[in-house]
């Protein structure tokens, strides 16, 4: 048992896996050792890797745990965890129940993709995805002021077979030497929560329900001006 070597194109196993756990806010000191001993005593783990910096080396602070039986993810979720001293977050890779037939159904052609390295060009990540098929459209998702890439975006493929083909072979593969991840547009909400921490996702969805109220308050009084406009 250890973390995958980087010279492994795809990630071996179903990326999309119920026994599959995210596990954030690692110690920058957490070995493979100690990582697979701490969830070892739950059961068999089939697949474990903890995430590091293409450039340094260094850990980036989470990592991946795939059991053998999903069924023991309930309680490994339920327990706190302290390792190296740290308390760390679990979460589930696909949400409770969904299993993977959720996902192989689905059908889409756009798929959204974590973890680009800053210095992929949008250029870059259209050629990357191209030898998979034929890509339509494509986009790294840029900040505003500075231009700086986000680390995210999205792909369309001309056919939703390149999509399941994609997936078929897990859901993280090596980009600029870095591990990068990628899901079917319209799950991508789920992973963009299990990538962020529950405290930013709560606040989010505290804004997105106070702009729903407060868009739902002013809609009826605004219609009388919007009818003598259209006068």
């Amino acid at each position: 048992m250890g973390s995958r070597s980087r010279n492994d194109n795809f990630q071996s196993g179903d990326g999309a896996s119920p026994g599959k756990i995210f596990i954030g806010g690692l110690h920058k000191d957490t070995t493979n050792t100690v990582f697979n001993k701490h969830f070892g005593k739950y059961g068999e783990i089939t697949d474990s890797v903890i995430m590091r910096d293409r450039h340094t080396g260094q850990p980036r602070g989470f990592g991946f745990i795939t059991f053998a039986d999903p069924s023991v993810v309930d309680k490994v979720i339920e327990d706190n965890h302290i390792i190296n001293g740290k308390q760390v977050e679990i979460k589930r890779t696909i949400p409770k129940g969904a299993g993977g037939n959720q996902s192989k159904d689905f059908k889409t052609k756009k798929i959204f993709v974590g973890g680009i390295p800053s210095t992929v060009t949008e250029d870059e990540l259209k050629d990357f995805f191209s030898k998979y098929g034929n890509v339509v459209e494509h986009q790294v998702i840029r900040d505003h002021e500075t231009n700086r890439s986000r680390g995210f975006g999205f792909v369309i493929f001309d056919s939703e077979e390149v999509v399941d083909e994609l997936l078929s072979k897990g859901n993280m593969i090596d980009m600029a030497d870095t591990q990068v991840s990628f899901y079917k547009w319209g799950l991508e909400l789920w992973y963009m929560h299990t990538y962020i921490s529950w405290f930013h996702f709560e606040i989010f969805c505290l804004f997105l329900s106070l702009y729903t109220f407060n868009l739902v308050r002013i809609l009826p009084s605004s219609l009388p001006n919007v009818r003598r406009l259209s006068q």
